[in-house]
């Protein structure tokens, strides 16, 4: 998470005398990093303070206005077309000759006819006047700012602004005063208390009550009512604070809300008590159905798993993550509720998730904010709202848990230093570095020490203090030398040695691999007459397609032929990841499949080359496998046009012709042969090490045999049969196969090699004979084959 920090306000909560430049330097090695700095000076020239007499219309523009404004010395008209522009606001006046912030650079305001009216100057936008990026309206500045001044003088610019990452775990790091106890940690520097102190005398009692209906999505909740508030613009400390850290004033006291989430890392929200039906907060769980109008201008549907902060009728906030319209203050607000809560990191993120409604503050709260952080930040609010807004307090501070922390205690045993990190620290420099984060301390040789409120989320372990320790010592002063000792020789999973194997084959045979995501729609599996009832549900999906886990790899393979076929002439892809495969009660099974096509205009060669293809992996990868015609008709496959591979009574996988219908449902219109494997299997049965075979001494002899069999007879029968006749057969090889109504209705003629090969000597051709007599006649009786 990014925070824009200045760095005068830090120093007002930590004694740092450094410039921003070597604080950055040192602070980024033990702390946050800081990715920049930005010197905070004025970007405009001859910009003056002014005060707006009239607004009256543009003769030539409805959307343009002359304003005739007070600079102090004179008056003037100026032509503008700001939204916000009004009577008696002060306003930042760039005079004629003034330099301002454009959106390519600095522009000159010369004098100007604009529609047929004269224009004096520009009156700016807190952009063009180089306060951060808004440029959406006039920067609007307090009531009391003196006219005709330099708004550089006003404003007080001298300062720093860093631009500082924070990781995602130090919740408590991502404020002002976080960053100033980490600021005293690295540079052995005093914090400067600045506890808030409100007057809580209630003046006159404005009935207000809380409930709580979800304790565990709210474990604290805290409210109070304020009277005779004046809603306007902040004042220019306040305006400048918030611009330099990138958010937009709006009024003192939403302003407040804000300063409050940067100082102290609290989220706040404030209400308009009039608007609260039956003066009572109830935090519950929304119903189906209804609906909020959020402070984005959009109406939001909730559901029964969003918490909302709701009155006595309707919701009036999404918990944590952006109040309503309907309740939020207005310029006419005299009476107001703060609300400071802590809410379930968990339900934050799935409603706005679920909702697509992001926030600081829902960035904030789904990080996991302590619960204890929120009284401190309430009386701050209070004390500015009676600052700024001359509030009157009309409640008691309302408390749903007014439960003290108990420190996490962890024994730790200093000797743990020199093993983890190689160095010999001494015990009172190891006490010292603990105490500087804020670590209470006890005992002797083993310490025990408790952790801070603040830190209770991330450090709950000896490892913990070890890493703080290293990082406040600094990790630059940590010796270089690397530990000794023997290291065992890595050894890679048999599994993931074959996956490599097998990628690279498929690649070596023209494939590419594809990745696709394991999360689906279920439209893809109805497109292959797949139940997507039986897979697994995602219960948080990323959005509307992609709700359940994929049970088959060969749907994604489908789509992405279907995004590329009118880009190439032929697809070869294969794609090897897990399925996951639902089980009552339990995880999923992850299950890892090898699946992939081959799109061609001619299915029967392409359904050779994947035949030859397959049986080329299955040996590489050391697997025993036979092809055989399965006996039913398949869902995916074209009738007889497809093969199972088994090795014994094991379904290794199968393949074959993808049927025209389902690949008219992706809008396919040639010929898919498509292959899909149980890789686990295939890890079960390969063979890991292989065995050296020498070069054959002596010479092979070949000799072909051609028989008519019947057509449904697998070749693996065939070739196992003749394999089996004599050992001096070696190898037995598919030559071709020849259908014709010549040889008979339901026949076809098939070729095969025999390779005949001795280890001992050369082979006579009349002992070949003899076996290939052998090999016709066991044809003839086992398969009633006629030799041609």
């Amino acid at each position: 998470m990014n925070l824009l920090v200045s760095y005068n306000w830090l120093k007002e909560y930590v004694s740092l005398k450094m410039t921003a430049e070597s604080f950055a330097k040192e602070f980024s090695l033990k702390s946050q990093n800081i990715e920049k700095i930005e010197k905070l000076k004025p970007k405009f020239k001859n910009v003056i303070t002014a005060k707006i007499l009239e607004v009256n219309p543009h003769p030539g523009a409805d959307r343009l206005k002359l304003a005739t404004v007070d600079t102090g010395k004179n008056k003037i008209i100026v032509v503008c077309g700001a939204p916000n522009i009004a009577v008696g606001q002060i306003v930042p006046l760039a005079k004629v000759g003034a330099e301002v912030v454009g959106e390519e650079g600095i522009i000159k305001i010369d004098k100007s006819i604009i529609r047929g009216q004269a224009s004096d100057g520009m009156l700016c936008s807190p952009r063009e006047v180089g306060f951060g990026e808004d440029h959406s309206g006039i920067l609007v500045l307090p009531n009391d700012t003196p006219l005709g001044q330099p708004l550089e003088k006003v404003a007080r610019l001298n300062d720093e602004i860093m631009d500082l990452e924070v990781t995602s775990n130090r919740t408590d790091a991502m404020s002002i005063i976080g960053l100033a106890r980490e600021a005293a940690a690295v540079f052995g520097s005093s914090l400067i208390a600045k506890s808030a102190s409100p007057n809580l005398k209630i003046n006159s009692v404005r009935p207000l009550a809380v409930e709580v209906k979800e304790k565990i999505l709210c474990p604290r909740y805290q409210a109070i009512v304020l009277s005779d508030v004046t809603v306007k613009p902040s004042p220019l400390w306040l305006q400048l604070r918030l611009i330099t850290a990138g958010k937009r004033p709006i009024n003192n006291l939403v302003d407040i809300t804000n300063y409050i989430l940067l100082e102290y890392g609290q989220p706040m929200h404030v209400f308009d008590y009039d608007q609260v039906a039956g003066n009572k907060i109830v935090v519950r769980k929304a119903k189906n159905g209804e609906k909020l109008m959020a402070l984005d201008n959009n109406q939001y549907e909730l559901k029964n798993t969003d918490l909302v902060i709701a009155d006595s009728k309707k919701p009036m906030a999404v918990a944590g993550i952006m109040g309503g319209l309907e309740s939020a203050t207005t310029e006419n607000s005299k009476t107001i509720i703060f609300e400071c809560a802590n809410f379930s990191p968990i339900t934050v993120r799935k409603t706005s998730r679920s909702l697509n409604l992001y926030s600081d503050s829902a960035s904030l709260f789904e990080k996991n904010l302590s619960p204890f952080l929120i009284n401190a930040a309430m009386l701050k609010a209070i004390e500015l709202a009676q600052q700024i807004a001359g509030a009157k307090v009309a409640s008691q501070i309302i408390d749903t848990n007014k439960q003290q922390y108990r420190a996490v205690k962890i024994k730790f045993n200093p000797t743990s230093v020199k093993r983890y990190l190689g160095v010999d620290l001494k015990l009172a420099e190891v006490k010292k570095i603990l105490i500087r984060l804020g670590f209470s301390i006890s005992g002797g040789k083993i310490l025990t020490v408790a952790v801070p409120w603040y830190r209770a989320n991330d450090v709950l372990e000896e490892h913990d203090l070890i890493e703080e320790i290293a990082r406040i010592y600094g990790y630059h002063n940590l010796p270089v030398t690397l530990p000794e000792g023997k290291l065992s020789a890595a050894t890679e999973a048999k599994e993931l040695g074959l996956e490599l194997a097998a990628k690279n084959i498929l690649k070596s045979l023209g494939y590419t691999e594809t990745y696709n995501y394991a999360m689906v729609s279920p439209k893809l599996f109805e497109k292959v007459g797949l139940d997507s009832d039986k897979s697994v549900k995602i219960a948080n999906p990323l959005n509307e397609e992609m709700t359940i886990l994929r049970t088959t790899l060969y749907p994604s393979l489908f789509e992405n032929v279907a995004n590329n076929i009118n880009n190439f002439s032929s697809i070869k892809i294969f794609e090897l990841s897990n399925v996951f495969l639902p089980r009552a009660g339990k995880l999923p099974e992850e299950s890892p499949r090898l699946c992939g096509l081959i799109v061609n205009g001619n299915s029967q060669a392409a359904f050779r080359e994947l035949k030859g293809e397959i049986s080329y992996v299955l040996k590489t990868l050391g697997v025993k496998y036979k092809m055989i015609r399965p006996d039913f008709n398949s869902k995916l496959w074209e009738k007889e046009q497809s093969l199972n591979v088994l090795n014994d009574k094991n379904l290794i996988g199968r393949f074959g012709v993808v049927k025209s219908d389902i690949l008219d449902s992706f809008g396919i219109n040639s010929s898919v042969i498509l292959f899909d494997f149980d890789f686990l299997l295939i890890s079960e049965l390969a063979i890991e090490n292989k065995v050296f075979t020498p070069l054959p001494e002596y010479p092979g002899v070949v000799r072909d045999v051609t028989a008519v069999v019947d057509e449904k007879l697998p070749w693996s029968d065939i070739s196992d049969c003749v394999s089996s006749i004599d050992p001096l057969i070696t190898e037995v090889s598919y030559v071709g196969m020849f259908k014709n109504k010549t040889i008979g209705e339901s026949k076809k003629s098939l070729s095969l090699r025999i390779l005949f090969r001795s280890n001992d000597r050369t082979l006579k051709s009349e002992e070949v004979e003899l076996i290939v007599a052998q090999v016709v006649k066991e044809l003839e009786n086992k398969f009633s084959a006629k030799i041609r």
